[in-house]
């Protein structure tokens, strides 16, 4: 009889605790929000649907807003408490939700190995930082450099090496144009100046945005020299002979090199019709650091009021680091960060998407590029057009002292800037 009870209790027990044991935890519920094309949305949300299929504990939310609406939504929603777990982030907004609270620190989660950046350039990873926290994950990386049309150099019976200097680039253009009649463009404006200052340890506006990043118009001087200096040469058309109707056709009608960032090089092939090749920005001889850096094209971020940081945290590793992931999405978001995932992608891209990916790992070595500066003032627009202006002038000749003009120049976007900050 008491074996039988003892049964019984057992058998009551077991009874009991079987819907316990059969019952199904509520899963995790994660929002996740960005911005994009129709492309973009239907991509990411075939990525979500893999994502709960390998986590079945997290059931993901999307939130998809256009460029235009994205910004004010996510402004509201940081009012109201009720900011999404996972944000998709611009650069030229990071500084601003950082310092203000609004994002998570991903520094212990990158440490422990949570968010795996084993094969991530240590650059990339120090875009999403403000101050000494990290608070973004590059999505992809863009940089800047030199396409050249591999047909002509090879008429003129030239290599290009992937790292020259700007004054062997000179060389290059003489030689070129003495061998094929092939002119050049020197490179002069808004994003040639910000390399060369770059190379130098220098940056084109200071931390605050309400200046210049330099004091000593020798810089602007010697481009504008090196541009007069090129039209005398022959090898640089004077302004007004260049042919070329849009950016892209200058590749063909007069430039056979020009600077581009990477991920323009298949539009620029497929709309000259010949065969590009890629390599570094060329930086002066007596340069003190690399001029490329690794820009990011957006950023992935979690809430610091999440309140499932762990599951956040899930997805940033698996956008990043999940071959799956990447299948799906491919280049959606730029060229992805990882080393393994680009080489994982490499045999299903393009002839012109595989020099991009082989030119972001030469990149990724250690000791090739140099840490991304903060993201543009607002007035950054202003001061472009301005430099535009005065080198136009430059061009036809109807500046006497490149040094005063230079200086004029530098006083009227100083002034901009300190006003654009005023009213920021």
């Amino acid at each position: 009889m008491k074996r039988f009870l003892s049964f019984l209790l057992v058998a009551v027990m077991i009874c009991m605790a079987i819907p316990a044991l059969g019952a199904a935890e509520e899963p995790v519920t994660l929002r996740v929000a960005w911005w994009g094309s129709q492309t973009r949305h239907d991509k990411t949300m075939k990525a979500i649907a893999k994502f709960e299929e390998k986590n079945p504990g997290i059931k993901v939310e999307a939130e998809f807003t256009d460029w235009g609406g994205y910004w004010s939504k996510l402004a509201t929603q940081v009012a109201g408490d009720l900011t999404p777990d996972v944000i998709q982030m611009d650069y030229s907004y990071l500084a601003q939700y950082g310092e203000n609270g609004v994002l998570a620190d991903l520094t212990p989660y990158i440490e422990s190995g949570a968010i795996n950046t084993e094969n991530v350039a240590k650059d990339v990873v120090s875009s999403g930082k403000v101050g000494d926290k990290v608070y973004a994950l590059s999505t992809g990386a863009n940089a800047y450099g030199y396409a050249y049309r591999k047909d002509i150099a090879d008429e003129a019976g030239v290599e290009i090496p992937m790292e020259f200097t700007l004054e062997e680039y000179y060389e290059l253009c003489a030689t070129v144009y003495e061998k094929t009649g092939r002119t050049n463009a020197v490179p002069t404006g808004y994003e040639s100046l910000r390399m060369v200052l770059r190379a130098y340890g220098l940056a084109l506006y200071n931390e605050a945005g309400d200046g210049l990043g330099f004091d000593d118009p020798k810089y602007i001087v010697q481009q504008w020299e090196d541009y007069q200096n090129a039209e005398k040469a022959g090898w640089s058309l004077p302004v007004g002979e260049n042919t070329n109707t849009n950016d892209f056709d200058t590749v063909v009608n007069d430039n056979w090199m020009v600077g581009i960032w990477a991920y323009q090089l298949a539009t620029l092939e497929e709309n000259n019709n010949c065969e590009l090749e890629l390599v570094c920005n060329p930086d002066p001889a007596d340069r003190t650091m690399p001029s490329t850096y690794l820009k990011p094209t957006m950023f992935w971020c979690v809430a610091e009021a999440s309140e499932v940081k762990d599951a956040a945290v899930k997805f940033i590793d698996f956008y990043t680091n999940d071959t799956d992931c990447a299948d799906i999405m491919g280049t959606d978001r730029s060229m992805p960060i990882s080393s393994a995932i680009r080489e994982h992608i490499a045999p299903n891209l393009d002839s012109a998407s595989q020099k991009v990916a082989a030119f972001m790992d030469y990149l990724a070595q250690d000791g090739k590029t140099s840490p991304v500066m903060k993201a543009d003032p607002s007035v950054a627009s202003e001061v472009r057009s301005l430099l535009d202006t005065y080198f136009e002038s430059v061009q036809y000749h109807q500046v006497e002292d490149l040094t005063a003009w230079a200086q004029q120049f530098m006083d009227e976007a100083n002034a901009i800037l300190a006003k654009g900050a005023q009213a920021e």
